[in-house]
């Protein structure tokens, strides 16, 4: 006979006549004499209990009989019957079905507590004996006797599980702890069913009856967010700190006359993606809520309409529209809310700039990291007000956990669990969800307590470090979500979170084609139920939080992002518009697909090009260059070291709370060794994201070499000290061969330089260079400074001065405006070597500032640029900085790849 489940049942069946049979005898006294008769007084009430015990056998037998239609009704079989135990049998897959029928028979609210029926549940195969009816097939097996003990040893009402029962291994059925007892001469232990939540699908459900309450916490930010007409406003806040959430209580406070929330969509490459689908939203909610639209004039309705077409225009058109878009209307002025603006494509923000720079009324508030420089179209506006927001105050974050329960929890409880998670809203709202679903928590009606006593206690979470803030507060709270949640539905959010975290139902189902993932249309009540993901327009999902997609990518083994890449771009291009072809072109580059990639890039590029795009078309068309050079000159593994453009944002990028450089220490980048400059600013974050940047690091696999552990120096004197037109052979100015002129007695480097009558102009220059280097390895940022001075009044190697001056301002602590000169650099037009010099100057920067991703990013743009000028010196230069960062990282293996990269690149002769 196959496998079944077996639910066992026992009651109390009362004797009727208990003293006309010798079977019963009286319970012996305390020496083992007979008890003695009850007095006169007791025995009155005999025919009174006579006639309570007949009344107790009928109420047994007749809830058995009703417990056992229900059975039938349910598709159970009665297997066993005895004198106080009878017991059903189910298919396996009838597990919710068994588990009904126990429940409902121990809450039966007709019955006393003490009266109800006890229940045990196995599972396993059973040996038919016999039928005896047409619902009844008599059998016995191991399953029909732990069921029967559980059953005998369980209190009235509960109902015990056995640990093996396969549903209880999984997790599906949930728990109050275990129950003891013994059975004859035999130990017996169960799992307490829930009987009132017994399956995780129930629990689940309780994730949705979660409140959203308003901001707490947040006056006093709101406060000093003044934001008057034509200006702009900076929010400053980690992923999970509530910036999305203040962008949008701005909103409703300031009351402006129309509103325009922009966001990064997709990979953040199709010049005005991020702007068309802002205008889109707008304009659908506005004829949805039967809101006035604004009234365009006819000369610009062609270029919105190509705008929402995404085709593109010129950014002062773009600007225009926006201005009319958001014109004031009844004395109330336009906002304009930009989330994550440092994700944003730069068309978007180039337009909006403008528009705030025309001197309209329109008002704007973006929305950064805590180190996020402020990205370059923004930087020509001066911020109005700057606020930063930190983690709830105690009292706050148990607050939250009271409004978000609907005030179901009680003062001790939102005590306990505000203290578990760091005091971020994101953090707490996910622990608690985390909470309702893995069991720990437990919300029936208007009451919400933990599941077993134990649940939320322990020492409370710990003050977070600096380095630990790196990471997300809330990502380890969605990782034990993402553990718990069905496959298929996780396959649907990691579809969405390739595509950027905000995509059509139809993108989204033609990636999950061919995984067996089920249809968004399948999943998307769970999904939205469980707070994954909301809805911004109608077909349209998008992920609940940067934290989530974040993590959801993380969680992409190696091995299968390429595949992952692949597919979206073949589902981008199909479903984008012809700017958009510049996602599908950003996907086809992660996944190695270089000769798509240029095809898609350059189609991209010249639509731009059409559009008056410039610089997008500029930066497009040399993407598809490099990777139709790359494609040509070398054959790579997929998804190792792919050349990116300069403004490339990585789908992963978490920004974290970099400690910053010690204002008084030396030269923050030369003076420190390669590991030990990028492992203190970036240890709490690259560790985590240690798969990722194995993934993009990595480079031939069967290369043995060592990592060098040179001094930081070594790659900084080469990035920084060769002047940009200098010869190739140009000698390190650190080796003895150089001869350096020696410093006069205050120390002056510059003494026997500038005043020397017999150098020319030239010659001072290049000096004046190496003497530079010389300040740079010794970290003496004035003298530094002051040569950087000399050199600019020179008018050569200007290029050289920028990088310098951005090494100072980094080494000073101004990350900010260290990493907008080295980025200005980056992105200036400049040849092939030159550019690789400055790409490489700008991912060394971003180690410094812990920024390890964006680091390796840049790194291998440069070593593309090196190869195609081929430089030999830049390209040794790049694949060791490469090798210190992977070793920096804890990534041994890339390090000896990228080591054995740069000596062979040094063993190549100059051409």
């Amino acid at each position: 006979m196959p496998e079944r489940i077996v639910v066992s049942f026992r009651g109390t069946a009362a004797l009727s006549q208990p003293d006309s049979t010798d079977a019963v005898a009286p319970w012996p006294g305390r020496r083992g004499a007979p008890r003695a008769p009850a007095p006169p007084s007791r025995q009155k009430g005999a025919a009174r209990a006579t006639g309570g015990a007949a009344r107790g056998e009928e109420s047994y037998l007749a809830r058995a009989l009703a417990l056992k239609k229900r059975a039938e009704a349910l598709g159970a079989t009665l297997c066993a019957w005895s004198a106080q135990t009878f017991s059903f049998e189910f298919t396996p897959d009838d597990i919710e079905e068994a588990v009904l029928l126990a429940a409902l028979a121990a809450e039966d609210a007709a019955v006393h507590p003490d009266a109800r029926f006890a229940v045990g549940i196995a599972q396993g195969e059973m040996t038919y004996v016999g039928e005896a009816g047409r619902f009844t097939a008599l059998s016995w097996g191991q399953p029909l006797l732990v069921a029967v003990m559980l059953a005998r040893v369980a209190l009235p009402g509960d109902v015990l599980l056995d640990p093996a029962l396969h549903a209880v291994i999984s997790g599906e059925l949930m728990t109050l702890g275990a129950h003891r007892g013994i059975d004859g001469a035999r130990r017996v232990r169960g799992l307490r069913l829930d009987a009132q939540q017994p399956l995780r699908r129930q629990v689940a459900e309780s994730v949705a009856r979660l409140c959203k309450p308003p901001l707490i916490g947040r006056d006093a930010e709101l406060a000093e967010l003044a934001v008057p007409p034509g200006s702009l406003a900076i929010v400053r806040a980690e992923p999970g700190a509530g910036g999305t959430r203040l962008l949008l209580e701005m909103e409703r406070l300031l009351a402006p006359s129309r509103s325009l929330f922009v966001a990064p969509i997709g990979a953040s490459r199709e010049p005005f993606g991020a702007l068309r689908r802002a205008l889109a939203r707008a304009a659908l909610r506005a004829e949805k809520s039967r809101a006035r639209a604004p009234v365009i004039p006819d000369r610009l309705k062609p270029a919105l309409a190509r705008l929402l077409a995404g085709e593109g225009v010129e950014p002062r058109i773009a600007a225009e529209v926006l201005a009319v878009w958001l014109a004031p209307s009844d004395v109330r002025v336009g906002l304009l809310a930009v989330d994550d603006a440092s994700e944003v494509d730069a068309a978007s923000l180039d337009a909006i700039a403008l528009a705030l720079l025309s001197g309209g009324d329109l008002r704007a508030v973006a929305r950064l990291g805590r180190s996020d420089p402020l990205p370059a179209p923004l930087t020509a506006l001066t911020p109005a007000a700057t606020v930063t927001l930190g983690p709830l105050s105690a009292p706050g974050a148990q607050d939250l956990v009271r409004r978000l329960f609907d005030g179901c929890i009680d003062e001790a409880g939102a005590r306990r669990w505000a203290a578990r998670a760091p005091a971020f809203p994101l953090a707490v709202r996910e622990l608690l969800c985390e909470a309702l679903e893995s069991g720990a928590l437990r919300w029936i009606g208007r009451s919400v307590g933990p599941r077993r006593r134990s649940a939320g206690r322990g020492r409370p979470a710990r003050t977070m470090t600096g380095a630990e803030l790196a990471a997300p507060p809330a990502l380890r709270s969605i990782e034990g979500r993402l553990r718990l949640l069905a496959i298929g539905q996780r396959t649907v959010l990691t579809a969405l979170a390739t595509l950027g975290g905000d995509a059509s139902d139809a993108a989204i189902d033609a990636l999950c084609d061919g995984t067996g993932a089920p249809k968004v249309s399948a999943v998307q009540a769970a999904l939205l139920g469980a707070g994954w993901v909301f809805r911004p327009e109608p077909g349209w999902l998008r992920l609940s939080s940067r934290t989530l997609r974040d993590a959801l990518i993380a969680a992409v083994p190696p091995g299968e992002r390429a595949a992952w890449h692949l597919a979206a771009a073949r589902v981008v291009e199909d479903h984008a518009s012809v700017l958009g072809l510049a996602d599908a072109a950003w996907h086809a580059a992660k996944a190695g697909d270089r000769r798509s990639a240029a095809d898609l890039a350059g189609r991209a590029g010249r639509a731009a090009g059409d559009a008056l795009l410039e610089s997008s078309a500029a930066e497009l068309l040399a993407f598809a260059d490099e990777q139709e050079t790359a494609r040509e000159h070398r054959d790579e593994a997929p998804d190792s070291s792919s050349s990116q453009p300069p403004t490339y944002r990585t789908p992963i990028e978490v920004v974290g709370d970099a400690p910053e450089p010690h204002r008084a220490a030396p030269a923050p980048v030369g003076e420190r060794s390669g590991p030990d400059a990028l492992g203190g600013a970036a240890g709490g974050s690259a560790r985590r994201r240690g798969p990722a940047l194995a993934a993009e690091g990595e480079r031939r696999e069967g290369a043995d070499g060592v990592a060098p552990r040179a001094s930081g120096r070594d790659v900084a004197g080469a990035l920084a000290a060769q002047p940009d037109d200098a010869p190739e052979d140009f000698p390190d100015a650190t080796s003895p061969d150089v001869g350096l002129p020696a410093c006069d007695a205050s120390g002056d480097l510059l003494a026997k330089t500038t005043e020397s009558p017999v150098l020319s102009m030239n010659d001072i220059a290049v000096r004046l260079a190496e003497l530079a280097k010389q300040a740079l390895v010794q970290g003496d940022l004035r003298t530094l400074e002051r040569l950087v001075g000399e050199l600019r009044r020179t008018g050569e190697h200007l290029e050289l001065a920028e990088r310098m001056t951005g090494l100072i301002s980094l080494g000073r602590g101004a990350k900010e405006e260290a990493l907008r000169r080295f980025r200005i650099a980056a992105e200036a037009d400049a040849s092939p070597s030159q550019r690789a010099r400055a790409l490489l100057a700008y991912g060394v920067a971003l180690a410094a500032a812990g920024r390890t991703e964006g680091a390796l990013l840049e790194a291998l743009s440069a070593l593309a640029r090196a190869r195609e000028a081929e430089d030999h010196h830049g390209e040794q230069a790049c694949a060791q900085f490469l090798a210190q960062l992977a070793a920096a990282t804890g990534h041994e293996e890339a390090a000896r790849a990228w080591a054995q990269v740069a000596r062979l690149a040094g063993a190549e002769p100059p051409s």
